[in-house]
């Protein structure tokens, strides 16, 4: 993947397809029902600009990413191996802005990127292992596709620090096709996270979170230029705020999300960002879970 303006009528054509497509997905969800073994989400989120894992997609127009998950819980136990799940999803991002108006396909001009993804996760004690296999689309043709198996670890540590949860996480990403930064070779992405989050009781309750995360290079995932593969990636920060949409139960849990993000980027990242080494990345979305 690699990194203006159309007028406002398109970028407001993008928000109208996303809320419908939302609405339908919604629909669909709450005709389904839920026993237990199956839970659903969908959503969209809106910004100004994208970075992935630190590699500038976009910074110009109104940008829509719309997704939906499906997970399936498979097995569910008390001690040891705890839970046994598979998931699959998609999720998309729609550019008002260059990359959107600019690319080959113009049938589909806003129409960036289109991501599938499908994975198995398995809990053990007060720990959660994932393996996901994820093939990156570009609808438009901006970029070339990029295949990819990521495995996870995150600690569930809720039941250790009480009302303060950390969530650390840990994820190794293996390029086995294409490149997310398009260089020459398939790269290795490392990243170590951390999220605290809590409650706050106000006159409206919220839900805050604060997530940290660092992008690494294990092997050639920053390649500046041919052979030249930086190890730092980025840094970033953010503050996200969410709270509930009283909607019913019978139509699921509906939540209201805003935060900002700043991004810390490395000399390599920097270069292909005007070079700028911070960016600040604002987020307003609704997420819809059943």
């Amino acid at each position: 993947m690699t990194a203006g303006r159309r007028p406002v009528r398109r970028a407001l054509g993008i928000i109208a397809v996303v809320l419908l497509a939302g609405g339908s997905l919604a629909g669909t969800a709450h005709a389904q029902g839920n026993d237990g073994k199956l839970s659903f989400s969908t959503g969209a989120d809106f910004s100004h600009a994208y970075f992935f894992r630190g590699i500038l997609q976009e910074h110009q127009g109104i940008i829509a990413q719309p997704y939906f998950d499906l997970s399936v819980n498979l097995f569910e136990g008390t001690q040891g191996l705890n839970s046994v799940s598979f998931n699959i999803g998609q999720w998309n991002s729609l550019h008002s802005g260059p990359t959107g108006t600019d690319g080959p396909a113009a049938n589909v001009d806003a129409w960036y990127e289109s991501d599938f993804y499908a994975g198995v996760g398995l809990g053990v004690d007060n720990w959660d292992f994932g393996l996901t296999y994820t093939s990156y689309l570009s609808p438009n043709d901006a970029f070339g596709t990029v295949k990819e198996l990521a495995l996870s670890l995150t600690a569930d540590d809720s039941a250790w620090l009480g009302s303060l949860a950390l969530s650390p996480h840990v994820l190794i990403a293996i390029e086995l096709d294409g490149q997310a930064d398009g260089g020459r070779s398939e790269g290795v992405y490392f990243e170590l996270g951390v999220e605290p989050s809590f409650d706050v009781d106000t006159v409206v309750p919220i839900s805050l979170s604060v997530p940290i995360t660092v992008g690494l290079s294990m092997s050639d995932y920053y390649e500046a230029s041919p052979g030249d593969d930086r190890a730092f990636g980025f840094i970033s920060l953010g503050v996200v705020g969410s709270r509930p949409i009283p909607v019913g139960e019978a139509y699921g849990n509906w939540d209201l999300t805003a935060g900002i993000h700043l991004f810390s980027l490395g000399d390599g990242l920097a270069s292909v960002n005007n070079g700028d080494e911070l960016q600040a990345v604002a987020t307003v979305g609704v997420c819809i879970s059943y």
